[in-house]
């Protein structure tokens, strides 16, 4: 009698779990792999995991700082950090030249044979966006230049749309920005004169990849000039709520031009945007000051560490990206991806610079695996 009782008390629970929380508080806590299989279980499950609502739900659990890895691409293969084996890829001509330009919430914002598209590695689906101009075959993007143009990916959560900002620095130079909803592009205006004083003087302008924090999107710029020598730097702030531009100026660093080494990298730590300035000064001590942006309508700066060193340590050149209160850090010295909490960072990294060499910028990319289609 006890077996039976029991028997029924098994089949009992298996039937007394709603569906409604399964859909909301169990399967959106499923690895974005396993997705995969439930999908096989009904037609129903199918449906409401292909949904963008689950999408979101899934991202809202998923969007850690121990979710994010870094996408390696070779030329030929694709693969992660931590090590999870190869992602197969079905980009159209994959083995010619692809540059990894941006990622968010798990979609990577990629060229490929001259075609800008998004792209979910996880899941393999993409979407190829709209020409700028598409009635010129010569479209802007067919030209596109990896060391002077400029792209920053983010989401305008008002109208749930991703978007995508490029800024055109060869040729015919402008800003755009594409709405993944309309698939359409629309100019901005984008009216600094970057040009050098003597109009002898070439210049060669280097941006660092974008850093989102407070609904802006910010980028440190140094132009180099080759006739004197002599270098400049500052940020160019993108507000993603009124579209517009402002330059903000460096913090003051003791005579930093010249051909001294001279360089900035933002960092968000604590909630709050960081700039590190790493120099030598004239006695070749290298130094690495920590500054903190005051935030809202003042873009002062506030000192909150400062390093130096006569033992001739390298400058780091690294990749990060702030999820909360950690950071995930790409060192390519050290061939070595890891999370950590500011603390640590500050300490590890305290002459660090953006990393500019072609292939860690372009063929590494910090990301997430997540559910979210490039595909509406």
């Amino acid at each position: 009698m006890s077996t039976e009782i029991e028997g029924k008390k098994k089949r009992e629970l298996k039937v007394s779990l709603p569906l409604s929380l399964i859909e909301s508080e169990i399967l959106p806590r499923l690895p974005a792999k396993s997705i995969g299989v439930c999908r096989r279980v009904c037609k129903q499950w199918k449906s409401f995991l292909s949904s963008p609502t689950f999408c979101r739900m899934h991202l809202s659990y998923h969007a850690t700082i121990d979710d994010y890895k870094l996408l390696l691409f070779d030329g030929v293969t694709l693969g992660t950090l931590p090590l999870s084996g190869t992602i197969p890829c079905n980009l159209p001509d994959l083995s010619l030249k692809v540059i990894l330009l941006a990622s968010l919430d798990g979609l990577v914002c990629l060229v490929s044979c001259n075609q800008l598209l998004f792209w979910n590695p996880l899941t393999g689906s993409y979407r190829k966006l709209s020409s700028i101009d598409p009635d010129d075959d010569d479209d802007d993007l067919h030209y596109f230049h990896s060391s002077s143009d400029v792209f920053g990916f983010y989401k305008d959560e008002s109208c749930n749309d991703y978007r995508l900002l490029y800024l055109k620095r060869e040729g015919d130079q402008g800003a755009y920005i594409y709405s993944h909803v309309l698939d359409t592009w629309r100019p901005l205006n984008f009216s600094f004169d970057f040009k050098a004083k003597d109009e002898d003087e070439h210049t060669f302008y280097s941006w660092s990849p974008a850093t989102f924090w407070g609904q802006c999107l910010y980028f440190t710029v140094t132009a180099y000039f080759t006739k004197s020598m002599d270098k400049d730097s500052w940020i160019i702030c993108f507000d993603v709520k009124t579209e517009t531009f402002r330059k903000i100026q460096f913090p003051g660093v003791p005579d930093a031009g010249g051909s001294r080494g001279f360089c900035g990298m933002l960092v968000v730590l604590n909630g709050s945007l960081h700039l590190c300035v790493t120099y030598d000064d004239v006695d070749c001590l290298r130094h690495g000051d920590l500054w903190r942006m005051n935030g809202g309508d003042d873009d002062g700066w506030v000192k909150v560490a400062a390093n130096f060193s006569d033992q001739g340590y390298g400058w780091q050149y690294i990749s990060t990206v702030t999820v909360g209160n950690s950071v995930a850090v790409f060192d390519p010295e050290q061939n070595s991806f890891e999370k950590l909490n500011p603390e640590d960072f500050v300490r590890r990294y305290r002459y660090f610079c953006s990393n500019d060499e072609f292939q860690n910028r372009y063929f590494r990319m910090i990301y997430v695996e997540t559910l979210v289609s490039p595909n509406l």
